[in-house]
């Protein structure tokens, strides 16, 4: 890669539906993850990141700033049928990034898998605060009448 290249990752590594959420957190279990899996089971909203292809592309470009993208508004698209079906989006699309400057990533594997940790529960927290706030919009259009007469 050059100097102005990006390398885009998902590390949770699927669309999220809650029957991957489980399945993931119970993966992780099974296979001595016990304190991944218990902070995997707080995050509501996103799968828990697969932290070896991330920890891999943060070793090979040191210099790297990394880049987040927070979303909401294409929860139901978990395939290639589903995100065919549902064009054109019938949801608002909210979207949030915020990047890491290269000089601030930590330098060490342990510290930089727990940051990646906390930067996914940035992520479910977003998800979580915007949700909450669609369901309460929805909630209140479906209380409005119109007038009659």
């Amino acid at each position: 890669m050059r100097g102005a290249d990006a390398l885009v990752l998902f590390p949770e590594g699927g669309n999220f539906t809650e029957r991957r959420r489980r399945r993931a957190i119970r993966w992780l279990r099974h296979h001595g993850e016990h304190r991944r899996a218990a902070h995997a089971a707080l995050d509501r909203y996103v799968l828990p990141p697969r932290t070896a292809g991330t920890l891999a592309a943060l070793a090979a470009a040191p210099g790297a700033d990394v880049v987040f993208v927070a979303h909401t508004g294409l929860d139901g698209i978990d395939s290639l049928a589903t995100a065919w079906n549902g064009i054109p989006l019938r949801h608002r699309v909210h979207a949030h990034w915020w990047r890491v400057p290269a000089a601030d990533l930590p330098t060490d594997e342990d510290a930089r898998t727990l940051w990646l940790l906390d930067q996914w529960d940035r992520v479910d927290d977003w998800v979580r605060r915007h949700r909450e706030a669609g369901e309460a919009d929805e909630a209140g259009k479906a209380g409005r009448t119109r007038p009659t007469g």
